[in-house]
């Protein structure tokens, strides 16, 4: 254990850390050793964990939040679910002439966005503003050549290397990039 403390002499700090009460007779001989190292600090009022004895607990923690694995709460928000579905009705309802559907499954989607979020910070909204213009850019061409929803976050290589377009697009928002407006040219003759 971490500076010469013991399993139960860890668990009697934490619990004075979080302040959750426990038996102190119980555990005398460890609440003594930790008194005589500086961990914790007795008197008439009970026991409290002194500074060294926070570091001990600060050290374990940051071992324990590494370990902790993330949600897709706390790595695509709250309210992901509405915004993948916001995000997927961008999409046409179609085949794309490629014959493959230009929307995909909203649990694909998720764990697509789970990646991107972990590995891009971009916000929703230019998450949003990207994929509309590229749409719209695709649109106008009958979506010839247009990446399906899933691709569009994210495309493994053949070297297994994934790429985004769409992080790509998100860097031409926060960039500023406009779209292009179309006008037409009509020649009379």
């Amino acid at each position: 254990m971490s500076q010469g403390i013991t399993p139960n002499q860890c668990l009697i700090l934490f619990c004075l850390k979080n302040k959750i009460s426990f038996k102190l007779d119980e555990y005398a001989n460890d609440i003594l050793t930790l008194t005589r190292k500086g961990f914790i600090a007795v008197d008439h009022n009970g026991a409290t964990i002194a500074e060294k004895g926070e570091e001990v607990i600060n050290t374990l923690e940051s071992y324990i939040s590494k370990v902790k694995k993330k949600t897709h709460v706390d790595i695509i928000g709250k309210d992901f679910a509405q915004k993948i579905e916001e995000y997927r009705a961008l999409f046409p309802a179609m085949k794309l002439p490629s014959g493959k559907p230009a929307r995909q499954n909203v649990k694909a989607l998720t764990e697509s966005f789970k990646w991107f979020f972990e590995t891009y910070d971009f916000t929703w909204d230019q998450v949003i503003d990207a994929t509309r213009m590229y749409v719209r850019e695709y649109a106008d061409k009958d979506y010839l050549y247009m990446m399906t929803s899933q691709y569009f976050i994210s495309k493994q290589d053949k070297n297994k290397v994934k790429h985004s377009a769409l992080a790509d697009y998100c860097d031409m928002i926060a960039d500023g990039v406009k779209e292009e407006v179309k006008t037409f040219n009509e020649k009379v003759v």
